[in-house]
């Protein structure tokens, strides 16, 4: 199926928008504060971005001979079921100009309008920044580690009945220790998921296997909740 080289899908043209339109932020929000006088600089900001693009949308329909010897072969139940597929090809391809092709083909076009708005989201839906604290601590069996977590926010509120998530990152561990034979699993947590308490905090055990503690090894794991995430490390 051919089609002209400026034809785009709606997808292909509302990412290009999205693109180009995170390219400015970063640019503006790269601008210095004052100049080499030390003036201040005007800062924008792009809370949203309206668009109204006209395309055309084209549906093409190309003709194509089938060979008769092919078609002898065939059952008259199999050429009626796949009737609808011979003879020709669809494709459906947006344009912002038209174009000419010299391909002989059959050509609906429809002239629309395509509207729209880009919002700016505020990163953590505009609430403060959430914080994981996550501390490691022995215990009287050198093999278990205590692992305390408290979350907050940016604003120093607890965060209770918070789901906190505890992960070993087994492919981290092994780059941290490329030359150690380890057995892997060695992290036993006691728990994988725990909510926080009124206070924001939470706790769980990880159990380290006794060679990879005698050897030194480094044992990474993460704690997130949500999408904020944060690693810790044990080692003997």
């Amino acid at each position: 199926m051919s089609t002209s080289n400026n034809a785009l899908t709606l997808k292909q043209i509302l990412l290009g928008i999205s693109d180009s339109l995170n390219e400015a932020q970063n640019h503006l929000r790269n601008v210095k504060p004052y100049d080499e006088f030390g003036r201040p600089n005007t800062l924008y900001t792009l809370p949203y971005l309206d668009f109204n693009l006209q395309v055309e949308a084209e549906f093409e329909k190309e003709t194509s001979t089938e060979p008769t010897s092919a078609v002898a072969g065939r059952t008259a139940a199999l050429s009626q079921a796949q009737s609808f597929q011979k003879g020709y090809a669809r494709s459906l391809a947006f344009k912002p100009v038209a174009s000419v092709s010299s391909d002989t083909k059959e050509t609906n076009k429809v002239t629309s309008t395509i509207s729209g708005r880009f919002i700016a989201v505020v990163p953590n839906e505009g609430l403060p920044q959430m914080i994981i604290n996550a501390t490691p601590k022995a215990t009287s069996n050198i093999h278990i580690y205590d692992i305390d977590v408290e979350v907050f926010n940016a604003a120093g509120e607890k965060i209770s009945d918070a789901l906190v998530e505890f992960n070993y990152n087994q492919q981290k561990t092994e780059a941290l220790n490329p030359s150690a034979s380890l057995n892997h699993g060695t992290a036993f947590l006691n728990t994988s998921e725990i909510r926080t308490d009124a206070n924001g905090k939470a706790k769980t055990q990880v159990k380290v296997d006794g060679v990879d503690f005698a050897n030194g090894n480094i044992l990474i794991i993460e704690v997130n909740v949500g999408n904020v995430l944060t690693k810790i490390s044990i080692q003997k």
